[in-house]
This record gives C-alpha cells, sequence and structure tokens, in this order.
C-alpha cells in the first residue's frame, strides 16, 4: 500500500489558500467614479453655491468670517473630498459664528454596501458637526467620516471659522 506525502497536500493546501486570498483582494472594486447626491434638488435647479453672500449683506464673501452681523446665516459647501468609495462633500449653514444645519451634498455609492454605509453615517456624521466641536469617525465609515470631516473643514474654512 503506497502512502501520500504529506509535503503534498500541504502545498497544494497553501496554494488554493492563496489563490482564494487572491481573488477576494481582486473582487474589491473601489470607487466607480461619481457620487450619490444626497440634497433634495429638483431637475433644473442649479446645485448648492460654494458661498453665498448673507441676506441684507453687501458684498460680503467667502472670506467676511464671524465678524459679519450674527444674525446673518449662510450656506458655505466645502470642497469634494475623494475618498476610496468615492467622494464626500459637506454644506454647511453658519449663523453668528456657529454651525446652525449641516448636510452632505454628495456621498459614496461605488455599490449597494457603500450606500448604505454612507446612509447610516451622515446623519451621525452631520448631528456631530452640528453639536460637537469634533467630528469622531463612525464605526464601519471610516473612509466616509474622514472624507466628511476634510470637506467639513473646506467649509469652515471657506466661512472664515477655525
Amino acid at each position: 500500500m503506497k502512502r501520500k506525502h504529506p509535503l503534498r497536500r500541504i502545498v497544494v493546501g497553501t496554494a488554493a489558500t492563496v489563490s482564494g486570498v487572491v481573488l477576494l483582494l481582486a473582487l474589491k472594486q473601489p470607487g466607480s467614479g461619481g457620487g450619490q447626491t444626497v440634497a433634495q434638488n429638483q431637475p433644473g435647479q442649479a446645485p448648492p453655491v460654494a458661498a453665498t453672500a448673507p441676506p441684507g449683506g453687501g458684498g460680503a464673501g467667502a472670506g467676511a468670517g464671524a465678524g459679519a452681523g450674527a444674525g446673518d446665516a449662510r450656506t458655505v459647501t466645502g470642497d469634494v473630498a475623494q475618498t476610496q468609495y468615492g467622494p464626500v462633500q459637506v454644506s454647511l449653514t453658519v449663523s453668528g459664528g456657529k454651525i446652525t444645519s449641516a448636510q452632505a451634498v454628495k456621498t459614496p455609492n461605488s455599490g449597494p454596501q457603500s450606500e448604505q454605509i454612507a446612509k447610516d453615517a451622515v446623519p451621525r456624521l452631520n448631528q456631530q458637526a452640528v453639536t460637537a466641536a469634533k467630528v469622531d469617525t463612525v464605526s464601519g465609515a471610516t473612509y466616509t467620516s474622514e472624507g466628511y470631516a476634510k470637506s467639513l473643514q473646506s467649509a469652515l474654512d471657506k466661512a472664515g471659522a477655525r
């Protein structure tokens, strides 16, 4: 009776494992390009502008800072932050030097899973942007959280806040 060599089994098992890992890594296709628009824009309606002048303010631009009137509210949109799974862009409303609202204009949409992650994480990030001094990373949405923080910082820079 001939006995099979255990070394052959080890080599075949290792080769199969390596092949499986390579195939799994090849299936991950990050970022398909565009982003999912979250804002409720109607067809034909212009997207949010990068920085708008405060109501009743004469020529106050993105660099006006918190020195504009305390009752003046203005909307500022941050730069698009590219993540591994797609772009993230934040729009916020600043009034009296404080963030009164924040909304993700673009979120990653490289597939159903990234869309679901963004759907779960964005409301938490929006709330944190208004209530907290720092936006924490949402568990399971690291790339979206980091992109959100970059775009939020860009919007704050445009608004003149620090």
